[in-house]
Formats: C-alpha cells, sequence, structure tokens
C-alpha cells in the first residue's frame, strides 16, 4: 500500500517490538489511525539487524497483525531508520549574489543549496536528510526565508544526515524479504520529533529524547528546525538487564517487574509498603526488594541522562532550550522520569505522546508508538510537498528509496562522483 488512495504505511523496526501502523489522510489532511499492529522484535541489536531472517519474522508479524486489523493488503511502507552509524556534518556554504539591485531570487537559494549539499562524504556513507538549518545574508544569521532580500552575499548551513551503507542495506533486505516494498527511509529522530513536538516547541528551541529499548535517539530543535541528532546506542533494555542481574530473575520477569513496578519518583520511599510485588513469587522481603528496585531504575535511568546530557553540552545547545526536554519511546512510561530528568538537567520536562493523530487511544496516548505514528505524519508531509527544511524530499520523490540506494550503490561501484 503505497501513500496513494489516501492512506500511509509505516514500520518501526525497534529493538524490542516491530510497530506497523496504516493510517488514512482525511480531506482536512489530518491524519486516523485506521489499525496497527505490534509484535516482538528478534534479530535486532541497537537498531541494527543481527539476525536478517528473525527480522524479516517480527516484521511479517507486525504486518500481518496490522493487515488483519484493517482488512487492508499491505504493499509497502515508511521504514524508520536508528543506529550508532547514524551522524551528520553542519556545511556553511556562500554565493555571491550579482542580480541588479543584489535581490536574491528562487533560483540563487536554488544553485546555493545544491553547492552546499554536494558533501565529500566516502562510499561507505549514504545521505539520508538534507535539511536546512539557516541562511545567512551579509553575515547576519537565522534568516528564514532569504528570496526578496537584498544581499551582496548569500550563505546557507545544511545539517547532512547520514549513516553507513552496510546497516541500511540490511533493514532494506529484512524489509524486501517480508515482500514489502519501501517509499522511503526515515530518520526516527526526525519521525519522532513530528509527533510528539508542538510547532512552538521546534521555534523557541526543545531537546527530544526517543527512549526505546535498545536506543536513544536525541533531537536538539531551534527556529523550527532539526540542528542536532544523536542515537546512543543505550535504551531500555540496559534497565531490564540490570534488574535482572541485580534481583536475580529472568530478564522476562525483569521486564515485567520494570513495567509494573519500577518508579523513579523521588518520595518513592514513602510509598513502599504500598507496593506490593508478591504476585510475581518472589520470595524475599518486600520492603527490601523495592528499595534494591528503586536503586537499580535510577542508577541506569541517571546513567542515561547523564550521557544524553553531556553529548548535548559538548555541543554547546544546553543553555539555549527554553521549552526543556519532551521525552517519548517506550522507556518514558517510566513512572518519575520526568521528575527526575528536570532536576538533572535544570529544565521543564514532560512526555511526548502523539499529537494531532486520530485513532484507538491505547496506540495513539502510548509513548511507545510516537516514532511509528511520526512517520506517517512525516510521510504525509513529503507526499503533500510540505515545507519540511529539507532540500532532496522534493528533488527525488518521484523514484522510491530503494531506487535511489540502488542508484547510488551503482555509483559507487562504477566509481563515480557523488552529487
Amino acid at each position: 500500500m503505497p501513500a496513494r488512495g489516501g492512506y500511509i504505511a509505516a514500520i518501526d523496526i525497534g529493538t524490542t517490538k516491530v510497530s506497523t501502523f496504516i493510517g488514512m489522510v482525511k480531506k482536512n489532511n489530518s491524519i486516523e489511525i485506521k489499525g496497527y499492529g505490534t509484535s516482538e522484535c528478534k534479530g535486532m541489536k541497537k537498531g541494527l539487524v543481527v539476525d536478517i531472517n528473525e527480522a524479516t519474522k517480527s516484521i511479517l508479524n507486525s504486518v500481518s497483525l496490522a493487515e488483519k486489523s484493517t482488512g487492508l493488503f499491505l504493499e509497502s511502507a515508511y521504514i524508520g531508520l536508528t543506529g550508532k552509524h547514524i551522524s551528520f556534518l553542519n556545511n556553511w556554504t556562500d554565493l555571491n549574489i550579482n542580480t541588479p539591485g543584489k535581490i536574491i531570487r528562487k533560483a540563487d537559494v536554488d544553485r546555493l543549496i545544491s553547492m552546499a549539499n554536494k558533501v565529500n562524504l566516502s562510499s561507505e556513507h549514504y545521505v539520508l536528510h538534507t535539511l536546512i538549518k539557516q541562511f545567512s545574508v551579509d553575515d547576519e544569521k537565522d534568516i528564514a526565508d532569504p528570496v526578496g532580500l537584498s544581499t551582496d552575499k548569500l550563505a546557507v548551513e545544511l545539517l547532512i544526515v547520514y549513516g553507513s551503507v552496510t546497516p541500511i542495506k540490511n533493514v532494506i533486505n529484512s524489509v524486501k524479504a517480508a515482500n514489502i516494498d519501501i517509499e522511503d527511509i526515515i530518520l526516527e529522530a526526525l519521525a519522532s520529533g513530528e509527533a510528539v513536538l508542538t510547532p512552538e516547541e521546534k521555534d523557541s528551541g526543545v531537546i527530544m529524547l526517543d527512549i526505546g529499548g535498545g536506543t536513544t535517539d536525541v533531537a536538539v530543535y531551534r527556529n523550527k528546525k532539526m540542528i542536532f541528532t544523536y542515537c546512543l546506542p543505550v535504551g531500555g533494555d540496559l534497565i531490564t538487564n540490570d534488574i535482572s542481574i541485580g534481583l536475580n530473575i529472568p530478564f522476562v520477569k525483569a521486564e515485567e517487574i520494570k513495567k509494573k513496578f519500577a518508579n523513579l519518583d523521588h518520595n518513592f520511599y514513602e510509598t513502599l509498603n504500598k507496593i506490593n510485588m508478591g504476585e510475581l513469587q518472589l520470595e524475599r522481603n518486600k520492603a527490601a526488594l523495592n528499595i534494591r528496585l528503586y536503586s537499580i531504575v535510577n542508577d541506569r535511568v541517571k546513567e542515561l541522562l547523564t550521557l544524553v546530557k553531556e553529548k548535548i553540552e559538548a555541543y554547546g545547545y544546553l543553555n539555549s532550550i527554553p521549552c526543556g526536554l519532551v521525552i517519548t519511546g517506550g522507556t518514558s512510561n517510566l513512572k518519575g522520569i520526568n521528575a527526575l530528568a528536570e532536576n538533572m538537567f535544570n529544565m521543564p520536562a514532560r512526555t511526548g505522546t502523539t499529537l494531532e493523530v486520530e485513532g484507538p487511544a491505547e496506540a495513539v496516548s502510548n509513548p511507545a508508538y510516537s516514532t511509528a505514528m511520526g512517520l506517517i505524519k512525516y510521510a504525509n508531509q513529503i507526499k503533500n510537498f510540505m515545507d519540511l527544511g529539507q532540500f532532496d524530499d522534493r528533488k527525488h520523490r518521484n523514484k522510491s528509496f530503494a531506487g535511489r540506494f540502488r542508484d547510488f550503490i551503482l555509483k559507487v561501484l562504477k566509481g563515480s562522483n557523488f552529487d
């Protein structure tokens, strides 16, 4: 099922689950989720395919459930991508304006962006997104739209998001083996941001954390643009693993305990006597057990948030974020995580659930599905050529991602220059 016909399908292939969502674009361009399917994911680790056969089975299971929930047959979908191989670079390029009156034309802007898009990356990397961060007119930065302004020199700063070819090929092969054509591959941080962030947050400045099972996707927005992204190869599975080791219980039971009882609230000790983990048949002192659980979870989440904070701080973005943190992904369901993040980052924090999407409450209101629904929202904007601050979206949408990627590989094999 391609985007035509008013339907858009998206598959979020995570470390712990695969989520397939089918959305319908309504007449007012709003989106309604018509059905979805989610299944346990095997064959993935920290956003990377480690077993294609298992990953394909997981995709097939999720797609089958989504098809049954809608009565529709899935032919194609938009796919999310993350992993520690994702990186970015900032590229400043300038152009002298020689038109009468030094007036900037749209043709000048297009030529400048085309020049800036020619980055010198090795054949081991593939550009996923080219995002416009800002324009500069005579060294005056943060210009939103330079067309019509008068200047001697126009400059643009692009955020080039790229990934390693081999991990991308493995994702493509897993999806193709499930008989699904790829409409496009979209950075998961972009998708999640589209799902949970308000226009005001993107404009003023906000940090989004999408904490999944095996990875934490980080995105910083300012002036309506994503200006920084990073994938930390650590997620909720680290917490589960430490619970498993610390309480000497199987991983599956540790995950159940985490979801039901883990709490990061600083007032947690006052409510220990109200929490009963006896139903899990753990034969040990209840209070001591809960204190141990609190200590394990608190330590691991603090460690994760510290790594994120240090990375953002290293790039100098931490002191210009008035809208604070928006935390989404399955791990954002941990009780007390917002309060802990507020204390550590010294800024407000809220849970990010999908905005302006209709559908089943158990899906729309659950931050664990933010990426999948964000993929649909983002894909709808691509389809309608809405302003995403991207250069390559309008230029190449007449060819599928798989086709563009195949052309890239052919260029590598022929030793061609990249443009």
